[in-house]
């Protein structure tokens, strides 16, 4: 069975979000909604993501240039923007959805997802991480603030 067999069946079978496979083997998991479980494999694996196949439930831009930076080999989603497919197309990467969707939208269902939006005219993947770790870490921060809790909490 190849990575990305394994990696479709082990998301369905273990209920969480993001999955990563490498030579037959699970790397690393996540339930973390959205963009955070993708970034915590990057900062967690770093180099040892070269090579292996991530499977998610959704992927949209954002994922699939996080993806380019860590040089993943193969990409599977349930459910993929076609920003995405067309990045990953043009880039050479392989992928398999079984659904495609025109764009990925917030939480709120009412704009397009801010993660998204934060790499729109982004082209280049290293750049793309930096904007979208810095982004995240932005929202975390006003997610506490708002909640009422500090940093320290």
């Amino acid at each position: 069975m190849d990575d990305w067999q394994v990696a479709a069946r082990e998301l369905r079978s273990r209920n969480v979000n993001l999955l990563i496979v490498k030579k037959g083997l699970v790397l690393y998991e996540s339930s973390d909604p959205g963009i955070g479980g993708v970034l915590k494999a990057i900062e967690d694996l770093g180099d040892e993501l070269y090579g292996s196949t991530l499977a998610d439930k959704i992927v949209g831009r954002a994922v699939a240039m996080l993806c380019l930076y860590c040089r993943v080999r193969y990409v599977y989603a349930i459910s993929m923007t076609e920003g995405a497919h067309q990045l990953l197309t043009e880039r050479g990467i392989p992928h398999t959805s079984e659904t495609y969707i025109q764009r990925l939208m917030n939480r709120g269902g009412t704009d397009l997802c801010p993660f998204e939006m934060a790499i729109r005219e982004i082209r280049d993947p290293e750049e793309a991480f930096k904007v979208l770790k810095k982004f995240s870490a932005e929202l975390r921060v006003r997610r506490l603030t708002d909640s009422g809790l500090s940093i320290q909490d």
